[in-house]
């Protein structure tokens, strides 16, 4: 129910701020407009944006095998399709990570090293995203006056949260004592409520099962922490791999907002577009609003107003967010009924893989 809530707020909200921008900025001239986008723009938008999601899925699979695993590509395919629908319902996208987590561990990952791939992704996207943000934000020197207060200033504060998360990501990795503390204080304060709410019973494993609980934690802070130590000596060639793959990923994903303004008849303004698109990424991250419904609109709109006719500003973030969000749906759909056909044909058992060298 909670999943139908959260699908329901999103698309609604989402649904309605796209309803009003049309209303808004529909004109004549929008109508003359319609008629004219280009079919072949908007199908290289499209292309962009399964080329991103197929490099997304091979980085998946070079950290797997930079760890000793081996996971089929076709079940990291499905992994990453239900990771963007959980991503899409969920504030700042965090639903996608435990998905994936969940699906790694069960195609052989033991959760410490299928936790170590995930933040290591996390880790990468924000290096990628944080560079090609500040590229095209030098190469737009002459406009920072008037991206002061949209841009500058969000772009700072992101860079100082990142800094504090990177430095707290490193003092776990190197001291896993404190990670074991963070966890164990988590887990303590859960079982606290187990006796005081029901809600909270689905989380208790029972006065039998917490010493177990607490070693198996123990057991996994101990495996992420040597994850990544793997990662700095034996991985390192995945790791680069998947930072090739990343720059990319994130430039393609990019590219489809200026192939969706070729689309319309404009100029694809590159630098402008892919800064645009890196404010709009950290706005995304923040855990705001279940796929940042309405904020990635109306942030959109307010910046891409620059470059693009208020008559065709409404109908370019009706495009792009039909490319970059609602894409995410049918297709987590789809992946949830191979992954319950899986489950099925499998009798609950995971794909096939290789045990960690």
């Amino acid at each position: 129910m909670k999943s139908r809530y959260w699908i329901a707020l999103s698309l609604l909200t989402s649904s309605a701020v796209l309803t009003w921008l049309l209303v808004v900025t529909f004109t004549p001239e929008t109508r003359t407009y319609l008629g004219e986008v280009g079919i072949a723009a908007l199908l290289l938008a499209l292309g962009f944006r399964v080329a991103a999601i197929l490099c997304r899925v091979a980085r998946v699979g070079l950290l797997c095998r930079g760890l000793g695993y081996t996971v089929p590509f076709w079940s990291l395919t499905v992994t990453q399709f239900l990771s963007l629908f959980a991503g899409s319902i969920t504030p700042g996208q965090v639903g996608g990570e435990p998905v994936r987590i969940h699906r790694l561990t069960r195609s052989g990952l033991a959760v410490g090293d299928a936790g170590a791939v995930v933040v290591v992704e996390r880790v990468l996207d924000l290096v990628v995203l944080i560079i090609i943000t500040l590229a095209a934000l030098l190469a737009l020197r002459h406009l920072w006056g008037y991206l002061a207060a949209v841009v500058l200033y969000p772009v700072a504060a992101f860079l100082i949260f990142v800094l504090v998360l990177m430095l707290a990501l490193l003092l776990f990795v190197r001291r896993p004592f404190f990670m074991k503390r963070v966890m164990g204080g988590i887990t303590h304060r859960v079982l606290d409520r187990c006796g005081r709410s029901r809600r909270w019973l689905r989380f208790c494993p029972g006065t039998d099962g917490v010493g177990s609980l607490m070693n198996r934690l123990d057991h996994e802070v101990e495996a992420f922490s040597a994850g990544f130590s793997r990662f700095v000596r034996a991985g390192r060639r995945a790791a680069a791999g998947a930072l090739a793959l990343t720059v990319l990923e994130w430039t393609l994903y990019y590219s489809t907002a200026s192939a969706l303004l070729i689309a319309l008849g404009l100029p694809p303004s590159l630098p402008e577009s892919f800064l645009f698109q890196g404010v709009l990424q950290m706005a995304a991250a923040l855990p705001l609003i279940p796929g940042s419904a309405g904020i990635a609109e109306i942030g959109a709109a307010t910046l891409y107003r620059r470059i693009v006719p208020t008559y065709l500003l409404g109908l370019f973030v009706v495009l792009w967010r039909l490319i970059l969000y609602y894409l995410n749906i049918p297709l987590g759909l789809l992946a949830a009924a191979l992954a319950a056909r899986e489950k099925g044909d499998g009798d609950g058992a995971g794909p096939r893989h290789t045990e960690n060298l």
